[in-house]
Order: C-alpha cells, then sequence, then structure tokens
C-alpha cells in the first residue's frame, strides 16, 4: 500500500472518530443551553476538542487544529471559574459546525470561526444577560443545511461505542453484501441439492441427508453472523437531531425539547441510512405542524416548550420508529377528509397536500411525506398515523429488522407462486361464502365483513375463477386489512431477498414478494369483473407483446421473466447485449427490450446505440433496469435514447409493469 493510500486511510479514521466527538461536544453544549451546566460537561467538552486537536496535527488537517484550539482556550477560560455559561453555547455551536466542515476536508473556514469565538464571549465584551453580538450570529437555517452536507461517517458494525473494553471491526458496507449473496446461493444450491437427491437409494440418501443437516447449521451459523455485521443501533444515525431540531425550532420561533427513546434498537445498516431522511421529515413535520407557538401553547394550559420524541422498539419481527409530540394536532379539514376516504395516511400523503398555513423554509409546500411513505413501502414497511386534536401527533414507520431474509407465507394463484411477509398474515381461513358488498366481492370474518382481494384481478394472472375449494390469508397493514384469495397455501419459509422485491426457492421456482399496504389499497377498486377489459384479458385480444430481457445475471433475468410472464407478456431473455442484438435480428420482431447497463462482451449503452442506429429497430422503446443510479448514470441514459431507467435499488414490481404497459401500448 502507498504512502498515499496509507495517509487516505489515517485521514477516514481521524475523520470517523473527530464526528464522534464533534457529536459529543454538540450533546454537551446543548445540555448548558438547557441549565445543565457543571464542570464535568466543561471537562467531556475540552477532553473532546483536545483529542480533535492532537488528532487533526497528526494527519496534517491544520485547519481543524486551529479551530479545535481556539475552542480549547475558551474552555480553559470556563474550566477556571468552575462552569460554562450558557451564553457561550451560541459561539461555541458555531465553532463545533466550522470545526465539522474542517474535519471533512472544507478550506478556508478557521479564521472566521476562531475570529466569532474571540468577539463572542462575555470576557471579551458581550454583557451579562445578553447574546454575543450580531456579527457572530449565524442563521439557523443555514446550521441545519450545513450540518446536513457534512458526509455521515462509516458506522462500527456490531461493537459497542466503549472502545477500551471491546476491539472494533469497521468493514464496508459492499464487504458485507458480498458475503451475504455468497452465502445465499450456498444455500440455495444446499436445497437444489436435497430436491435432486430425492430419488437416490436408501443408505445412500440416508448417508447424504446427515452431511446435508451438518451443513445447514453450519450455514445457519454463518448465515447468522454475517447478518449481524449489518446490523446497527439506531443511535449510529440520531447524534446530530437534537442540534437540528434546536435551530429548526429558533427558524420557527419555538420552544422544543426533543427526546431520544430505543436508541438501541438495532436494525439493518442499509434500512437505516435509507431511513434516516424520512426520520428527520417527519422531525420537521413535529415542529412545523404539530408543536404550536409558546404563546399559543401558554393559552392553551401546556407548557411553553412542546414536547417531540422519538422512539424505537422491536414489534412482532419487526422495529417500529415513532416519532410523536403534544402539539394541536392535524388540522380539522384533514381529519374530516381522512374520515371521508377512510385512510388518514393516504390524505396526509397526497402529493401536493398540506396542513400549513404558510409555506416557509421547513414546511407548507405539500411534498415530504408522500416521497416518506412510498420509501417505507418500497422496503417492506408501513406507515402510521395517529392523531388526537389539542393532544398531539403520532407518526410510526413499521419497517423490517433486515433488508436481507425475510419470513414468509407462500401461496399459489395460477401456477404462479407468491410471498406474503409472515408478520402482516393474522390468520389463514377457508374461503367460502363469497358475497357482494357495494359491488365489491367480501367476505366474513368472525363478525365483519372484509373485503376480498383476488391475486388473479390485483395482477394479471392468466387463470380462471377461485375454485369452490380455496384459501383466504387475512393479511394486516398499518393502513387496514384484506383478504387474499388463493388456491393453495404452500407453506412458512425464510428467504433470500433478491434484487427486484423477489426469491427463488430450493426447486428453482420464483416467488414474487407481495407488499400488504399495496394489496389493501387495491382491494377496495379491483374485482374480476372489472379487471376484465385490463391486464391478461386485454392482451388475449390481440397477439401479447414480445419482451426481450438482457441482463448477463441468471437470477435478475428469471426474475423479470417471470414478473413480465405473470402479467401476460411473451418473454425471451438474453445474457448480454450481443446475444441481444442476434436476437432482434434473428427472431420474430419485439415489442419492448429491457436490458441491464454492465454486460460482458457487449453493455447496455451500446447496445442501445446499436438499437437506435438500425432502422429497422430505431423505434423500439428501451427500458433500462440497473443497479447504477448517479444522476449522471442517468443523464447518460436518457442522451442514449432510453425511454426509462430503472434503479435496481429503488426497483418496484408495479412500477416496472406500469412502465412496460405504458410503451407497449404507446407503439
Amino acid at each position: 500500500m502507498s504512502a498515499a493510500e496509507v495517509h487516505a486511510d489515517l485521514i477516514q479514521i481521524f475523520r470517523e472518530e473527530a464526528t464522534e466527538h464533534l457529536d459529543g461536544m454538540v450533546e454537551c453544549l446543548l445540555a448548558v443551553e438547557g441549565g445543565q451546566a457543571s464542570s464535568e460537561g466543561t471537562d467531556a467538552l475540552f477532553r473532546h476538542a483536545h483529542s480533535i486537536k492532537g488528532n487533526a496535527g497528526m494527519v496534517g488537517l491544520q485547519e481543524a487544529g486551529s479551530i479545535a484550539n481556539a475552542i480549547e482556550d475558551v474552555l480553559a477560560r470556563a474550566r477556571e471559574v468552575g462552569a460554562l455559561s450558557p451564553m457561550l453555547t451560541d459561539p461555541l455551536l458555531h465553532a463545533t459546525d466550522a470545526l465539522r466542515r474542517a474535519v471533512a476536508g472544507e478550506d478556508g473556514v478557521a479564521a472566521a470561526a476562531i475570529q466569532e469565538l474571540a468577539t463572542g464571549t462575555p470576557e471579551n465584551g458581550c454583557a451579562a444577560g445578553h447574546g454575543p453580538p450580531e456579527s457572530s450570529v449565524v442563521e439557523p437555517k443555514r446550521l441545519a443545511a450545513e450540518q446536513r452536507d457534512v458526509e455521515p461517517r462509516e458506522q462500527m458494525a456490531g461493537t459497542p461505542r466503549d472502545v477500551a473494553s471491546s476491539r472494533s471491526i469497521r468493514v464496508a458496507a459492499h464487504t458485507v453484501d458480498r458475503m451475504l449473496d455468497t452465502v445465499s446461493e450456498t444455500v440455495l444450491h444446499h436445497r437444489r441439492l436435497e430436491h435432486v437427491l430425492d430419488g437416490a437409494p436408501q443408505a445412500t440418501q440416508e448417508a447424504v441427508e446427515q452431511e446435508v443437516d451438518r451443513g445447514e447449521r453450519l450455514l445457519d451459523e454463518l448465515q447468522e453472523a454475517v447478518l449481524e455485521l449489518r446490523m446497527v443501533p439506531l443511535s449510529s444515525i440520531t447524534s446530530s437531531l437534537p442540534r437540528a431540531v434546536r435551530d429548526l425550532a429558533a427558524v420557527e420561533g419555538k420552544e422544543v425539547d426533543l427526546k431520544i427513546t430505543g436508541s438501541e434498537t438495532q436494525l439493518d445498516r442499509v434500512l437505516l441510512d435509507g431511513m434516516s431522511e424520512a426520520i428527520n421529515h417527519l422531525l420537521r413535520n413535529a415542529l412545523a405542524h404539530g408543536i404550536e407557538l409558546p404563546d399559543a401553547r401558554e393559552r392553551a394550559g401546556k407548557s411553553r416548550r412542546g414536547a417531540i420524541e422519538l422512539h424505537a422498539e422491536p414489534r412482532g419481527g419487526q422495529v417500529a420508529i415513532e416519532v410523536r409530540d403534544d402539539g394541536g394536532g392535524v388540522a380539522t379539514r384533514a381529519l374530516a377528509e381522512g374520515a371521508r376516504r377512510g385512510s388518514l395516511v393516504d390524505v396526509l400523503t397526497e402529493a401536493g397536500f398540506s396542513t400549513a398555513e404558510s409555506v416557509n423554509e421547513i414546511a407548507g409546500r405539500g411534498v415530504g411525506l408522500d416521497a416518506v411513505k412510498r420509501q417505507v413501502e418500497s422496503v417492506g414497511g408501513s406507515l402510521a398515523i395517529d392523531t388526537e386534536p389539542g393532544i398531539g401527533t403520532s407518526t410510526t414507520l413499521l419497517l423490517p429488522v433486515t433488508l436481507a431474509l425475510l419470513r414468509v407465507l407462500i401461496l399459489e394463484r395460477g401456477a404462479q407462486r407468491f410471498g406474503v411477509p409472515l408478520a402482516s398474515v393474522a390468520e389463514v381461513i377457508a374461503l367460502d361464502g363469497v358475497m357482494m358488498l357495494g359491488g365489491r366481492p367480501s367476505i366474513l370474518v368472525g363478525e365483519k365483513s372484509l373485503a376480498l382481494a383476488d391475486l388473479a384481478s390485483v395482477f394479471p394472472i392468466d387463470t380462471s375463477g377461485l375454485p369452490e375449494i380455496s384459501r383466504a390469508l387475512v393479511v394486516d397493514a398499518t393502513n387496514g386489512r384484506v383478504a387474499v384469495g388463493c388456491e393453495e397455501v404452500i407453506g412458512e419459509q425464510e428467504i433470500v431477498v433478491k434484487p427486484l422485491g423477489s426469491a427463488i426457492l430450493g426447486d428453482g421456482a420464483v416467488v414474487l414478494i407481495l407488499d400488504p399496504a399495496h394489496l389493501v389499497r387495491q382491494a377496495p377498486h379491483v374485482s374480476t369483473a372489472t379487471r376484465a377489459g385490463s391486464g391478461v384479458a386485454a392482451l388475449k385480444a390481440r397477439q401479447a407483446p414480445k419482451v426481450l430481457v438482457v441482463d448477463d445475471q441468471f437470477t435478475v433475468r428469471e426474475l423479470q421473466r417471470s414478473i413480465l410472464r405473470a402479467s401476460g407478456y411473451r418473454v425471451e431473455v438474453a445474457c448480454d447485449g450481443r446475444e441481444a442484438l442476434d436476437a432482434l435480428n434473428t427472431k420474430e420482431p419485439f415489442d419492448l427490450v429491457v436490458t441491464d447497463l454492465q454486460m460482458p462482451e457487449m453493455d447496455g449503452l451500446a447496445l442501445l446505440a446499436a438499437i437506435r442506429a438500425d432502422p429497422e429497430h430505431s423505434s423500439l422503446p428501451v427500458v433500462i433496469v440497473t443497479s447504477r443510479g448517479s444522476e449522471e448514470d442517468r443523464k447518460r441514459g436518457a442522451q442514449a435514447g432510453a425511454d426509462a431507467y430503472i434503479v435496481k435499488d429503488e426497483f418496484d414490481q408495479q412500477a416496472l409493469l406500469e412502465t412496460v404497459e405504458r410503451l407497449v401500448g404507446a407503439q
């Protein structure tokens, strides 16, 4: 490893450790501002600043060292008098912001930060009982933005914070993901082996079964160990939240205390990183829409200071992350609309809907909560909102513990297998006595009627109606409950979730993972009669469109083939761009191409260029489905002539089907 590479590694380690020290400084300063000043707190601040100063000098970040040194000087004077004045919190918080930017590598921030510390302290002309001079005040809005701009630190997976009592290992997320993929493929191979050996001679079969059992135990242990590497506590993303809430409250002219509980709750690292912005948005919502102004709270008989709590806890095989406030509750018009529609969540997450009376930097444009809902549902979770006028509002994200493994109930409809997350299945019942209520099929469960969703209607499966002897799953989601009709319930299984929201069973069958919230949304609107003119029935009225799927990964090809075939399309596959061109030029015409970007022989962009250059195929719709999701990649795809661009990490089966249907129908 070169000296430059060693230095880069040291810089990264320094930034991770410095970020922890900075988070500790902010926590101490907010405690001082809240009236909890102590000599111990000042000593802790001094130790944090001193550690950053020493380490910054070792890696050559002089600006960071200079700011930390200036903070030390201020704290040294505070230690002399035995406590830190609350008047110092603003300039010191501003200095920690500048130090955070210097640690991240930004140049030219030290001079202004040091000058502000020199002019904004009581010892330098700031009279008692007054804040720092106007020149030293930094806008809270800018502070919040600056905090969001600082690059996040890599978390130490599966290790406690007290590194003195425990050794820790830093593992890159992509390394863990690669290990997990290897394990999952080994598990799949093991299950295929069991399937093949079903017909082996008895003596041989018994010996092999013993080895298979032993291998299964070892694989389970390895899989569990790998999964633990992906797990991190909620606290890994919450350290900056008290400061952010404090600054945003200042913008709104409100007084708020943020309490974080259950921060030790463990979640999948990839999932938690993706939920960080969702949690931030819920906190901003609580501030802007929930917590009242101090005078208004006083008139309502409440404390002038509002209370917001961020709470996490395991809940029935999932994790609930809840943001609750003691504000005024959701607006009356939103409650009325929610009662009319039967879902407050659907009202508040409707694009463009807002309960804010005016637009400002925090809220009011009706964007964001709908994105939160999409983000949560994209990982198999759900969103719930509970409110009481004048008392407060609680918003809950119900999430899977991990994105890698999922326990599902396998069912079958029209020779197609589906998986429903087991945590969402309330019960399995025999399906009889179907009745029509309001023009919709329904059944009685206990003493209540429940809408019935036939999977052949929700997904355009090419099959007849449900047989007389069939089953139904009662599925619970935060937006309601629905009965899902099927021909057979195969059983419960723990699956390795693959890209595209699917999995492969031991016998090679593809299972599509169903979103319970989507089933609930579809049930009131879908019946076999209303869908008779669309989906498979519509495709049968003419020759079914033909789609070419191009991807060098077998699993992805088969999953896409299964999704499209289940919706009535004719599908052929190719391993790379060269094979795809041969198929386009030698077989009957295709109606659409779905292609990956990164492939051997000929990649997706080269394939797209060849298609657009051929007069016979130049107008053929092409959809890119890839793991490369940067703006630059999307721009290259659009410039090359792609009709749609879908990122695998954000993949949604319904979105793919809607895109294909739109492009095929436009021809």
